[in-house]
């Protein structure tokens, strides 16, 4: 968000999002920070989206809340992002990256302060939860192969493989 660190959040700063969120809402770090403190116990991630809608934080949306809840407890929560939607997508239309471009389009296309947009990406954010761990296990199985140590964080893994993915096919 840019409290500490202004590219701490990847979602936060690609969209200029950070100091809209300071800077337009009351009290804005300490909203933030309670939040983050619910992320920190949460045991099951389908919560974040209700999570960050009750939190009424604006410009605090899934894609920059739920990199948040990941950070902050990346073994249960995932990231909703552009990345990972898109990554998600390929997997759904069987490699497929017309149609991934396509449907994600329509996301991104829909007003991001109506009602429809955030139930779209709640939806999409609960889809994730499964091409993501499968995302992350095929890379620490492709890590492994390699001789690099993946580590544990299946989520983080996956969240890098499908920012690597993204931009390969998005210069």
């Amino acid at each position: 968000m840019g409290i500490s660190n202004p590219s701490g959040n990847y979602s936060s700063v690609e969209h200029g999002l950070g100091p809209k969120i300071l800077g337009t809402n009351a009290r804005a770090e300490p909203r933030i920070l309670a939040l983050a403190k619910e992320f920190f116990s949460l045991k099951h991630a389908r919560m974040v989206p209700e999570m960050i809608r009750k939190a009424q934080i604006k410009f605090l949306q899934i894609g920059v809340g739920s990199e948040l809840s990941c950070m902050i407890n990346p073994k249960v929560c995932w990231v909703a992002n552009t990345r990972t939607i898109w990554t998600h997508l390929v997997i759904k239309h069987n490699d497929d990256i017309g149609k991934a471009d396509q449907e994600l389009a329509l996301y991104r296309e829909a007003d991001v302060a109506s009602e429809m947009a955030y139930q779209m990406w709640a939806a999409i954010h609960a889809e994730l939860d499964v091409a993501l761990t499968r995302i992350g296990e095929m890379g620490k199985q492709l890590a492994s192969e390699a001789g690099i140590i993946p580590g544990d964080i299946t989520y983080l893994w996956a969240d890098a493989i499908a920012s690597d993915l993204y931009d390969r096919h998005h210069p």
